[in-house]
């Protein structure tokens, strides 16, 4: 009983390395590199406009857009401010969990598990779920901006 305990203590430990790891790449990823497929970054912040840093689907810079605002739609410039917070967030967060994801399919499969049962035990439908969130908050942007 102790042994079994031991490596199941060992393996947790693994994964807890790895997912730290993993963790600490996509933040630099989405932060440090600026890999945003399809979306934006903060060039420059003034009072009453913003310049916007597009990507393509690659992550590749665009187009850099200046929009200015009147003085009653300056909320505009926060709402694009939170937006894009927002979007980095979670493209790190999914990032981190399709790669966690995928590590754990990986794992199931080398263990024996038939491929359905190691699809629904690591999870990797559910950890496309930021998607969903990250696609409004681009269209939210785009809103915002035209």
């Amino acid at each position: 009983m102790n042994k079994t305990l031991r490596t199941k203590f060992m393996k947790y430990l693994a994964f807890l390395l790895i997912g730290s790891i993993v963790a600490g790449v996509s933040y630099l990823i989405v932060y440090k590199v600026s890999f945003l497929p399809k979306g934006y970054d903060i060039v420059a912040l003034q009072k009453d406009s913003i310049s916007l840093k597009s990507f393509n689907v690659l992550g590749i810079e665009k187009t850099i857009t200046t929009v200015s605002f009147s003085e009653k739609d300056t909320w505009k410039i926060d709402a694009i401010n939170y937006e894009v917070n927002r979007q980095k967030e979670f493209l790190w967060l999914l990032f981190l969990l399709v790669t966690l994801s995928i590590i754990l399919f990986v794992y199931k499969v080398r263990n024996g598990l038939k491929l359905w049962q190691a699809i629904i035990e690591s999870k990797i439908i559910f950890a496309a779920l930021p998607l969903y969130i990250i696609i409004t908050t681009l269209n939210r942007i785009r809103d915002l901006i035209y």
